[in-house]
């Protein structure tokens, strides 16, 4: 893609990375229509934002059930909450309603069609503290929103290459410019294997060994080949070209032959490495472009070392074995 274009893709998404805030608003544009949220009073809590926060030193949860004590950015209020607040004295309940209001909570969100005791609710109008309602489950409402929030607050980098499917395993081809990965990347796209995202592909961190990885919208089903410029990938191979999301499994470092090599090549392990990348380990591979190399076989066949590698078997160790056996044997005789 052009040096400029994706010098913007790549600064925009390394800009939402440090941000990783969400407003409000965007929880309840985002979630009305599956918990069918009401947001009575549109005027509180406008503007405010959840996202990584810190209190005393200690970091302050991002969604959880009423909580007075360590109170997190988004309390969820259910019937059970209710009747416990209920059974509280007045002044227990004044406590309450100033611990509320003074804590980092930003969002209170009544499920099962409940309402607040009108001096709890008075107090986070007071306090500039945004109040949905809806008849969902406090449980549905929690599952919805933390996976809503987990992937909008997500660690996230921006890298350049070109990310696929390839049989089955997310598979990033990385090098220097001019190396021959979109070339390739057609390739295999032309033998059956899929496009993720070309030239600037976005990873965020979903778990700890989950690096998931799309296209910025403005590059989605494009890719970019030297001499024939742009190609719509999904107009020309179908929907079944285009991979929408992937977890990241490999990475495939395609490197000149007279390049310098980080890692020199073993007749038996060959040029292998990882790298940590948001704080994931993913296997690296270095492949030489050279005259005779059919790199399409040869990431296919990377591809499914590293299936049978996932699975216990390493070609290497068993051929090791299998050597050492045989040399046994022959010191016996």
């Amino acid at each position: 893609m052009h040096e400029d274009l994706s010098e913007h893709v790549a600064q925009s998404a390394e800009a939402h990375a440090s941000e990783r805030r969400v407003a409000i608003e965007t929880v309840h544009e985002q979630l009305a229509a599956s918990l069918a949220l009401a947001w009575p009073d549109r005027d509180i809590g406008a503007g405010q934002t959840i996202g990584p926060t810190e209190h005393r030193g200690w970091r302050v949860p991002t969604v959880g059930y009423l909580n007075f004590i360590h109170p997190p950015q988004v309390q969820i209020v259910g019937e059970p909450e209710i009747a416990y607040l209920a059974g509280l004295s007045p002044e227990l309940a004044a406590h309450v309603s100033e611990q509320l209001s003074t804590a980092r909570t930003k969002l209170v969100i009544l499920a099962d069609d409940c309402q607040l005791e009108s001096r709890l609710h008075d107090a986070l109008r007071r306090a500039d503290i945004a109040v949905f309602t809806t008849a969902a489950s406090g449980h549905r409402v929690a599952y919805r929103l933390r996976h809503f929030l987990g992937e909008s607050l997500a660690r996230q980098i921006t890298l350049h290459g070109v990310f696929l499917e390839v049989l089955s395993i997310g598979l990033l081809l990385i090098g220097d410019p001019g190396v021959g990965k979109s070339e390739l990347a057609l390739e295999l796209i032309n033998r059956g294997h899929r496009l993720v995202a070309d030239d600037a592909p976005e990873f965020v961190l979903l778990g700890p060994d989950d690096l998931n990885g799309g296209s910025p919208p403005l590059l989605q089903d494009f890719l970019e080949v030297r001499g024939l410029g742009i190609l719509n990938i999904r107009a020309m191979f179908g929907e079944a070209a285009i991979k929408r999301r992937k977890q990241l499994g490999l990475i495939i470092r395609l490197v000149r032959p007279d390049a310098e090599v980080p890692l020199e090549p073993d007749r038996l392990t060959g040029a292998r490495t990882t790298r940590d990348i948001l704080d994931t380990r993913i296997p690296e591979i270095c492949l030489p472009v050279a005259v005779g190399h059919n790199l399409s076989v040869l990431v296919e066949a990377a591809a499914r070392d590293h299936l049978l590698r996932m699975q216990g078997q390493h070609s290497d160790e068993q051929f090791a074995a299998r050597q050492a056996q045989a040399i046994g044997r022959n010191e016996c005789d």
